[in-house]
């Protein structure tokens, strides 16, 4: 008798997994999450990005009962799906599964609210498969880590979550364990993602987890009518790891499923305090506290000094001049000089932060180009987004600050209070203080007597 294939495996998690099976702890983690992602998707929902892509997919289909986040009308399930993941990753805020540097609630929230609503699906039996889509979204990429496909310019929200996806979606729809194998294979062929558009600040990044999302949902429906998937989209010939690696991988095959079901990945997800890559957070988080708790200003600085992973230089320091002067606020929010002059000046750094207006704000202007970058010979990246800086004043002091595991990790939690304000902050951009009071009250009741159908019902038209 041969060993189980890695998908097989994931295949008898999730059939097997009972909502009553999960620790309450992770139950309340996964409310939070949930309500996090459907707040940052509702604060772009009225963007220049928003309108254009509900154009397009409005265009492609006049709509089938599936709400678009914060519009009038309708989509059809799976464009919904691309539709509001997409505001997910639009400001960047969505959570991250740091060691394969992975967004994946981003596009599993929209894909199952939408799915459970047409459904009918219950609260529990939501909650289940979203843990199902966290848990193997994450390990999905343990093999490598996430920057062996960054490396290589793919975006992990794009290249690995349409698995767990899938299979979530197998739970929704009651498909058996043979399904739900077979749809994995499937989900392969669908998948894909680019890191390009960062550069020049372009759009097609923020559909990566949508797409990968609607792969998982569109492979989970096939398996369920019988369409044949192969059984090793992992560990196979031409699967995943040998497909983009050939002999150059040294995988790691036992941590994709080390201790699956008693172990869980989703624990150490984190959401973000700030609406930029997650890479930078710490580093923001020092300038922040260099203005407030050091009472240090823009015009005291001679020169900072940002310390940060060698791997992270191709995302936050170069190229120098796309870096040093990004052309737009998508591109702001990748340049840690932009976000370090910003955070240093502003003493805060919400969305407001993140506009335009900064990027052409002469006091930062003039800061980015004081700003230089070191190696951190301390980083714990990819498990933690450390860093910090030092600050040269023009006064002769130097004032240095470092933080080692970045704020909303499992080492430096968010309290409840700050992830619920942080929801409300996001959805009261778009809605009414009673209409955000609802949508939290229908999330959080999700394991009790919400539904997915409850929670959609708000998301439609201000």
């Amino acid at each position: 008798m041969t060993d189980p294939t890695i998908s097989e495996r994931y295949a008898d998690f999730a059939s097997a997994l009972r909502f009553d099976d999960i620790p309450a702890a992770l139950i309340e983690k996964a409310k939070l999450h949930i309500l996090d992602t459907i707040g940052v998707a509702l604060a772009a929902s009225q963007s220049d990005f928003a309108a254009r892509s509900l154009a397009a997919f409005t265009r492609l289909d006049g709509g089938s009962g599936s709400v678009p986040y914060g519009q009038a009308g309708t989509l059809g399930l799976r464009d919904a799906v691309v539709f509001n993941a997409g505001l997910a990753n639009t400001l960047d805020y969505d959570d991250t599964y740091t060691p394969t540097l992975n967004h994946i609630s981003g596009g599993a929230v929209p894909m199952l609210l939408a799915l459970g609503a047409r459904e009918a699906a219950t609260g529990r039996d939501l909650l289940t498969a979203y843990l199902i889509a966290m848990e193997i979204g994450a390990r999905a990429g343990l093999g490598m880590g996430g920057k062996a496909f960054m490396q290589r310019g793919y975006a992990p929200s794009g290249l690995l979550n349409g698995f767990g996806s899938g299979l979530a979606a197998c739970k929704l729809l009651g498909a058996d364990r043979d399904a739900m194998v077979g749809a994995q294979g499937i989900a392969l062929t669908m998948m894909s993602g680019s890191l390009e558009g960062i550069k020049e600040g372009a759009w097609g990044k923020r559909y990566n987890a949508g797409l990968s999302a609607a792969a998982g949902l569109t492979s989970a429906v096939m398996a369920d009518e019988g369409v044949r998937g192969t059984r090793r989209p992992f560990e196979g010939g031409h699967g995943l790891y040998n497909m983009l690696f050939e002999s150059e991988a040294d995988v790691d095959w036992p941590a994709m499923t080390k201790k699956l079901g008693r172990d869980w990945e989703f624990g150490i997800v984190a959401i973000k305090p700030f609406p930029l890559v997650h890479h930078a957070h710490s580093i923001v988080d020092c300038a922040i506290r260099l203005n407030t708790e050091d009472r240090v200003r823009p015009a005291d600085v001679d020169e900072i000094t940002v310390l940060v992973n060698e791997r992270q230089v191709p995302l936050l320091c170069e190229p120098d001049g796309e870096r040093r002067h990004p052309p737009n606020e998508h591109a702001g929010i990748f340049s840690i000089y932009h976000l370090t002059a910003t955070a240093l000046a502003r003493g805060r750094m919400t969305l407001a932060e993140c506009e335009a207006e900064a990027l052409n704000d002469p006091e930062i202007r003039a800061l980015r180009d004081r700003i230089r970058y070191e190696l951190d010979p301390d980083s714990l990246f990819p498990q933690y987004f450390s860093g910090g800086l030092r600050a040269r004043l023009q006064d002769g002091r130097e004032i240095a600050r470092y933080e080692a595991h970045h704020l909303g990790s499992e080492k430096r939690p968010l309290p409840v209070d700050t992830i619920v304000d942080k929801f409300r902050d996001n959805a009261g951009r778009v809605y009414s203080g009673d209409r955000v009071d609802a949508i939290a009250d229908a999330v959080m009741a999700l394991d009790t007597t919400g539904t997915p159908a409850a929670v959609t019902a708000f998301l439609g038209a201000p």
